[in-house]
């Protein structure tokens, strides 16, 4: 071995925890990087894989003219369209009773856009008119099986079928039954695939046509999807959804968005902090060398294999580090798209080894030990012999700190608290460095934290100040005053009210959104508004804040609201625009939208709103209740199908961020090992550096107590320094983070606890006064003899 090697091998071991931090922190960033771009690419081939198979729908059009399939069929880069049926009625599974879904399939053969994976069973078949498929979701939640019966409700009555099947569905990876209503409390949503003359007896008003579209290859689905609906406008459609709207798809690329995100900001992060590590640690091995440096560019050794000696330090350890960090995030990539895929029932996992992925993995390693190690490298390059031979001469005076120019006062503390503030400023790249990493750990974990805040407090909000209502009750007859009545009489129950909700779509010039429209009476207690008034207006409509950039509408402005199910349409005035957390939902006083149908050319009477697949009861409880025992009595009310918990549905949406929640806390881990990382190693190499000033200290008869508190003091300091602006930009990356998710279905705009600030500044300096410890330990190691004779050499 070279006596280069040797040397290097030996500071590696003298400055092995420096080392092994900085190593550390390379590997969480390229695992990082590995883990959540591996898992970005595996989903979206996995749901990508589930679509082409399955011939996803590319366009769905809800409520056209009669004839609008062969119309879509013309359409130039339209493949196929086929016509279908949709109804959304009750379902009644033993002893529960749902609101469901029947969509019509060819009986004598898959159709060519939307197929199924029957995983069990058989597809339909002409000679049984009441066998249907039944979607996994539906039958996991009800435990069905092929043989199995249950009943859906007709306009002739409720109808048994028989359960053909077991089917996945690409329009139902995800389980939501629009993109307002996407979250579904199990038991209260299923979806069965049917032949036609199961919907045949479907009361009119539950039923909608569609036509689903598949485009040719290669096309521009823009223009297509302009095409399209500018034909289907003219067909006086209700909804026009293009593949990415639809709820199913929408929602799984919220979460590829999420990892997408990942792979770039937080490896990022990860790594500008283990470059800066890497720097101060090899930058302290040069200034701690410089006479044998000296001593070697005197003996003739030339600049360039010195300088490329100290870059081989970064670039040793940034191979070492990445190699490593890469092979155990793709391995973790690998994990989490399993977990993904196993818990949402997709069918098809697709996991790739992407050479792209270890190649950048380790050039992300790689030039992060270079570019830490080339400043020193250069410096060494640069260094005459004499100057290197000189040593640790300083060539400036002491100087007061900017602190005790600003506040003279400070200038009567005592000597050891001079020394702190003064301190701060004799390495002013160093403390620099340190605050920086401050603000790079500050923001990772407030990137993190901020998700989990701004989660929680949207979901009480929307579960606990918007919807006011403890149950929605489905009758099984028309529901009018009488039928509220018998729920409000139930004991326990506060308040019950009718609540109608309609699939409706909004247009204006030429623009349209399909969503719901919910009706309330005037004054309702079962909806909280956050309107100036409190309440919806007397006439016209308010809408999600979304709406307005969905169709370019304003305050004022009016929109046509067109109701699929009615085949009916009304305008009406926006009164306003509210911010929820979850869905862009219309809302319409009930007596103006009873009005408003009756007027509307075609007219719809008001007793048709009373159907129960359109008005439900919404119940509030009186305080201090058994809920379960209210539930039951109002399943006791004549008439009652079915109670849904509102509070089940909160705690369902909880159980979804399950995961969420998991990888969130793994960065905030990951971001606070990071500040450990950096702050310990600039710590280590300020007291590495200044151990000759600590013996002298000691020799001095300075305590050890004492020294240990002017190394606590001025790192804590310095840690403190960099709490503010990390505080700042960390709140700053955290808001960018959640507008990346901000969409139609769920707004995300931040909401971020003040004790969250307050905890994670705290956090950092319980950090800061960890990674002292081992600086605080090697003092008083310090054989002042020793250490008093190297400097006199």
């Amino acid at each position: 071995m070279s006596y280069l090697a040797t040397k290097r091998a030996r500071d590696f071991r003298r400055s092995r925890w420096q080392f092994i931090a900085v190593f550390v922190t390379i590997v969480l960033g390229v695992i990082m990087f590995g883990a959540s771009y591996d898992s970005y690419q595996n989903l979206n081939v996995s749901y990508n894989g589930t679509y082409d198979r399955l011939h996803f729908a590319d366009m769905t059009v809800t409520g056209a003219d009669n004839g609008f399939a062969d119309t879509a069929t013309s359409i130039p880069g339209v493949e196929i369209a086929e016509a279908r049926t949709q109804a959304d009625i009750p379902f009644s599974v033993g002893d529960t009773v749902l609101l469901g879904r029947i969509v019509t399939m060819p009986a004598d053969g898959q159709p060519q856009v939307n197929q199924i994976d029957v995983t069990d069973g058989s597809y339909l078949a002409p000679d049984d008119p009441t066998g249907v498929l039944v979607e996994t979701h539906m039958a996991e939640q009800f435990k069905l099986a092929v043989g199995d019966t249950f009943d859906i409700a007709t306009g002739a009555g409720w109808t048994t079928v028989t359960v053909r099947g077991i089917a996945v569905s690409p329009e139902y990876l995800w389980p939501a039954r629009s993109r307002q209503d996407f979250f579904s409390l199990p038991g209260t949503f299923g979806v069965a695939f049917v032949s036609a003359d199961a919907v045949a007896a479907v009361a009119p008003e539950a039923t909608t046509n569609q036509v689903v579209m598949l485009y040719d290859d290669g096309v521009d689905r823009q223009a297509v999807d302009s095409a399209v609906t500018d034909a289907a406008n003219s067909a006086n459609a209700a909804d026009i959804m293009t593949q990415a709207d639809q709820p199913s798809n929408a929602g799984l690329n919220l979460d590829l968005m999420g990892f997408e995100q990942m792979a770039v900001a937080f490896p990022i992060l990860f790594l500008l902090a283990a470059g800066m590590a890497a720097f101060i640690l090899l930058t302290r091995i040069v200034y701690t060398q410089r006479s044998q440096i000296g001593t070697l560019r005197a003996s003739g050794m030339s600049r360039g294999k010195l300088a490329w000696h100290y870059l081989s330090y970064g670039l040793i350890l940034g191979v070492a580090a990445a190699v490593i960090g890469t092979i155990l995030g793709i391995a973790a990539g690998w994990a989490i798209t399993g977990t993904y895929t196993g818990e949402l029932g997709i069918p098809d996992t697709i996991r790739e080894l992407r050479w792209s992925t270890a190649i950048v993995g380790v050039l992300f390693g790689i030039v992060t030990g270079a570019l830490a190690a080339l400043a020193p490298a250069l410096a060494v390059f640069r260094s005459s012999p004499a100057e290197a031979m000189r040593g640790e001469v300083p060539t400036t005076g002491g100087r007061r700190s900017l602190v005790e120019t600003v506040l003279p006062t400070l200038r009567r503390l005592p000597v050891r608290w001079l020394m702190v503030l003064r301190g701060v400023g004799r390495n002013k790249l160093r403390s620099l460095s340190t605050m920086l990493g401050v603000v790079l750990a500050l923001t990772l974990v407030l990137a993190a934290w901020g998700m989990i805040d701004t989660v929680q407090i949207l979901l009480d909000r929307q579960f606990n100040q918007i919807d006011l209502s403890d149950s929605t009750v489905l009758m099984d007859r028309p529901v009018d005053a009488s039928e509220v009545d018998a729920v409000a009489a139930v004991d326990g129950v506060a308040v019950a009210e009718p609540v109608i909700t309609l699939p409706a779509t909004a247009k204006s010039d030429g623009q349209s959104y399909g969503t719901q429209l919910q009706a309330y009476v005037s004054g309702t207690q079962v909806r909280g508004f956050s309107t100036d008034g409190g309440g919806l207006p007397a006439d016209g409509v308010i809408a999600g804040v979304s709406l307005r950039d969905e169709i370019g509408v304003d305050v004022g402005d009016t929109v046509t609201i067109e109701f699929s199910t009615l085949e009916t349409s009304v305008t009406a005035p926006i009164r306003g625009f509210i911010e929820e957390p979850m869905g862009t939902v219309l809302y319409m006083n009930r007596d103006a939208l009873i009005s408003a149908l009756e007027a509307a050319d075609p007219s719809v009477p008001g007793t048709v709103l009373q159907n129960p697949t359109v008005t439900t009861v919404a119940a509030v409880f009186a305080d201090g209740v058994d809920r379960s025992a209210v539930m039951e009595s109002i399943h006791g009310v004549d008439g009652v199908i079915s109670v849904i918990d509102s509070r089940e549905i909160y705690d369902l949406v909880q159980q979804y961020m399950g995961l969420f929640y998991a990888f969130v806390g793994i960065m905030i881990a990951f971001g606070g090992a990071m500040a450990f990382a950096l702050i310990f190693n600039t710590i280590s190499v300020n007291v590495a550096e200044r151990s000759t000033e600590y013996a002298t200290m000691r020799a001095n008869g300075l305590s050890n107590r004492r020294i240990a508190g002017l190394i606590t003091g001025e790192n804590v300091l310095l840690v403190s320094l960099g709490i503010i602006p990390g505080l700042i930009v960390g709140y700053l990356a955290a808001a960018w983070m959640m507008s990346t998710y901000s969409s139609d279905m769920m707004k995300f705009n931040l909401e971020m606890r003040p004790s969250t600030l307050v905890f994670a500044a705290i956090a950092m300096i319980i950090v800061a006064l960890l990674s002292v410890i081992p600086g605080i330990r090697t003092v008083r190691r310090l054989n002042i003899v020793e250490v008093v004779r190297e400097r006199a050499m």
